[in-house]
């Protein structure tokens, strides 16, 4: 084995966080929203020329109107070059801090920029005060929830800071006749203003929100497609479990009464070599007797009707049933299995059949790995919501690099400078009790220290089999 550990390594094991749609699609987003944004910019170009030259507003600041346009359009077109080789979904995935990080700096600059859009046609009085809130709609989609709410709080600061601003005398108001009310008096040329700005923001919030409903259907579609495909594998799977289990009872049936046959010198009188041998095939045919009752158990699991079965079930009375089976286990290795004391426990719904599989291979994996003269505990404890059973062992321990793969298919652990006891078997005991207790909700996981031994543990939920499954903790349990 590698070096004694000295510190404790929670390991639970949880599904990764799953990549949604919403992360596939980042990239797509910003590359429309980039060009909404170039659109925006021709726009403010048009409005400039059509506002002073036909509407006949006075007093716009059509140079510094022109150089917000300028800067709109440079800085829009090296987003636009970032994002472009990014569209694509799975390169969005491998991507997705870099095109957050870029959808962060556009909002933030086009914040920056209405502001100063805003200031220069009537600042507090201006009817483009609107388009903050079409920016928050942005950040919306583009944003998880928190980063909306912080883009929002900095858009508010500085519409806040604009108006108190002009009102305090601080910043210098511009106020173009035509583009805000003159001396209280609503007159053609605001209402004109008006209508065009409002029907700019109409627009583009159709477009935006017409943009990401159709993404939506888009990758609805394509859910549902993949899920129908997942559905018939997992048919055909199922059924082949079925069938292959059912075909070879028969058989498996035969060749253990023709071994138990043999063993038992009904046929004639073995030599020590053929009892050896006849020894040997009954060994290796127990092993497979048990692959193919994990198999089973997997096959049923696959089912889902773990829900329609559940019922409330006695903890204490499952602990004590499944430890007492396993004592005589236990006393051929000269091992101490026992229930440690404990205080009231609370019923969770769950398949009493399948929890007592999920609690004897935790116990048959304490025997295996334990050696001779071990002791193996079996507990359990109320938590907020849950319950705590746990198996320990004082055991060689596992090393903090296998412990990230123990609750996987067909995965076992032997020691690595060859001591301590070679164990048979087909590493579907752990990943068993993982989707037997994630199919109730719950979690699975290990702590360990070389040298000294394991617990198992597996937590249940008590607030009811649907809908409660256990959320994993941060940093350990």
């Amino acid at each position: 084995m590698d070096a004694p550990s000295n510190r404790i390594l929670p390991i639970e094991v949880t599904t990764a966080p799953p990549v949604l749609w919403h992360h596939l699609l980042q990239g797509r987003r910003l590359y429309i929203h980039g060009w909404l944004r170039y659109l925006v910019a021709v726009a403010i170009v048009a409005g400039s020329f059509f506002s002073s030259h036909v509407v006949g507003v006075k007093g716009l600041d059509i140079a510094q109107l022109l150089i917000c346009a300028g800067v709109l359009l440079i800085y829009n077109t090296a987003v636009m070059f970032c994002v472009r080789p990014l569209c694509e979904p799975d390169l969005a995935q491998r991507h997705r801090h870099r095109l957050t990080g870029l959808s962060h700096l556009t909002i933030t600059v086009d914040y920056l920029v209405l502001t100063y859009l805003i200031w220069l046609v009537g600042g507090a009085e201006s009817p483009f005060l609107a388009f903050y809130l079409l920016h928050v709609v942005v950040a919306g989609v583009m944003m998880s929830r928190h980063a909306v709410y912080v883009h929002a709080a900095f858009g508010y600061l500085l519409l806040a800071g604009l108006v108190i601003g002009e009102g305090q005398g601080w910043i210098p108001k511009n106020r173009p006749e035509g583009a805000v009310p003159v001396r209280g008096e609503i007159e053609g040329r605001y209402v004109l203003t008006v209508l065009v700005v409002y029907a700019m923001l109409m627009a583009g919030a159709a477009f935006l929100t017409s943009s990401v409903a159709q993404m939506l259907r888009e990758g609805e579609r394509r859910l549902r497609a993949a899920n129908r495909e997942l559905e018939q594998l997992s048919e055909l799977r199922r059924a082949f479990l079925h069938i292959a289990l059912h075909d070879l009872k028969a058989p498996l049936a035969a060749i253990s009464t023709l071994l138990t046959n043999l063993a038992s010198e009904i046929g004639g009188p073995l030599t020590d070599r053929q009892k050896h041998w006849v020894a040997r095939a009954q060994t290796r045919f127990k092993d497979l007797l048990g692959f193919l009752r994990d198999l089973q158990t997997l096959a049923e699991l696959e089912v889902g009707e773990i829900a329609k079965q559940a019922k409330p079930i006695d903890l204490k009375a499952l602990l004590t049933q499944v430890t007492e089976e396993y004592q005589d286990l236990a006393a051929q290795k000269k091992q101490t299995l026992r229930v440690a004391p404990t205080g009231p426990l609370p019923d969770v719904k769950g398949v009493e059949r399948m929890l007592h599989e999920a609690l004897a291979n935790y116990i048959t994996n304490g025997l295996k790995y334990s050696s001779e003269g071990g002791e193996i505990v079996v507990g359990a404890q109320a938590l907020e919501h849950r319950v705590r059973i746990e198996v320990k062992d004082n055991g060689r321990g596992i090393a903090p690099e296998d412990q990230k793969r123990l609750f996987k298919e067909f995965v076992r652990i032997q020691p690595k400078d060859g001591s301590g006891p070679q164990v048979a078997g087909t590493g579907l005991g752990l990943s068993i009790v993982r989707r037997i207790v994630e199919a109730h909700g719950g979690r699975v996981g290990v702590e360990s220290i070389e040298g000294q031994g394991s617990t198992f543990y597996l937590e249940l939920p008590t607030t009811g089999f649907a809908g409660s499954r256990i959320e994993p903790a941060v940093g350990g349990t």
